[in-house]
């Protein structure tokens, strides 16, 4: 089997730059392609196949995707843990098999008695730790298979709830009628379907519900405003200057500065003393130590003096 042929030249390979790269990239997803072509599409223009992302948009909705690239792909799980900001426009009203607008969508039951006051009321019931079933077409394994790839199938399983986190439910606009929208800002951990809030208040208030719109505007430190889009990034001149140092991924973690003979013992993976804790933060737990030159060189754990490296980002030579 031949190898696939780049079919779009890479303008770091011509001028002869090293592959290996390093960063965060806060990147836009536009609606019409999965999170994987948008992977795809900054793996040919960094010319780096290390590239991780941390949680899916759904092919239809838009927004921030932070992919962590190169060694900083160690840094993921860390940015999973940050709270998700999105804007969504949910239909009442109506029902859909997917949840969304990509499905069958059939009417529900009338909701021309709704108002704004019903629907907030509604949806304080949905704040806090609260159980959601996946949706069929998600991206949850089961028995090895995704659950979207047994939907494609026509296949539906049994789903048990997990756990979810809503930290807060806005609403910013309300349409009323037969068939009614309300556009709501959701803050939210990792684990949360938007569809399945939609379907789910679409439920509690009798008439049925969709999702109709989704675009997520910040995850953590990311915010939309400050993303880049697919196409500057496939057109820039040098797409490595888009990227974002590899600490925007822990930036909310206390940081500890090592001295020379420190710094080389952390990036072996060694433990090391530190001369000082980081100011102001409690002595123990976990921290991010910078090198002399600033370099993010490792995330670990602090306990009194002692650091012991979790994950190294930038070893001796790398």
């Amino acid at each position: 089997m031949t190898a696939p042929v780049d079919l779009v030249p890479n303008p770091l390979r011509r001028a002869g730059r090293p592959p290996g790269v390093t960063g965060v990239l806060n990147l836009a997803k536009p609606a019409g392609i999965t999170s994987f072509a948008a992977i795809r599409d900054a793996r040919r223009a960094l010319g780096e196949r290390h590239i991780g992302h941390a949680g899916t948009l759904d092919p239809a909705a838009t927004g921030v995707l932070p992919l962590c690239v190169g060694r900083a792909t160690r840094l993921v799980e860390y940015i999973l843990r940050e709270p998700k900001t999105y804007r969504a426009r949910l239909r009442l009203g109506e029902t859909s098999d997917t949840g969304d607008l990509e499905g069958e969508v059939r009417p529900g039951s009338s909701a021309a008695a709704l108002d704004r006051a019903l629907v907030e009321k509604a949806l304080e019931g949905f704040v806090g730790r609260i159980e959601q079933v996946p949706p069929m077409h998600s991206a949850v394994r089961h028995q090895g298979r995704h659950l979207y790839e047994l939907a494609r199938q026509g296949v539906t399983v049994e789903r048990k709830p997990r756990v979810a986190e809503i930290h807060s439910i806005r609403v910013l606009a309300f349409t009323p009628g037969e068939v009614a929208e309300a556009e709501v800002e959701v803050v939210c951990g990792k684990g949360t379907y938007l569809r399945v809030l939609a379907t789910d208040l679409g439920e509690r208030l009798a008439v049925g519900g969709v999702l109709a719109w989704l675009e997520r505007t910040a995850y953590g430190p990311f915010h939309l405003e400050q993303s880049v889009s697919v196409s500057q990034l496939l057109e820039a001149d040098d797409p490595r200057s888009l990227l974002l140092p590899p600490e925007a991924a822990v930036q909310g973690m206390p940081r500890v500065d090592l001295l020379p003979g420190a710094a080389a013992s952390v990036q072996r993976g060694q433990g090391a003393w530190l001369q000082r804790g980081p100011q102001g933060q409690p002595a123990a737990g976990e921290v991010r130590a910078h090198g002399p030159d600033g370099r993010l060189l490792a995330v670990g754990t602090l306990a009194g003096l002692r650091f012991q490296p979790l994950k190294v980002v930038a070893p001796i030579g790398g």
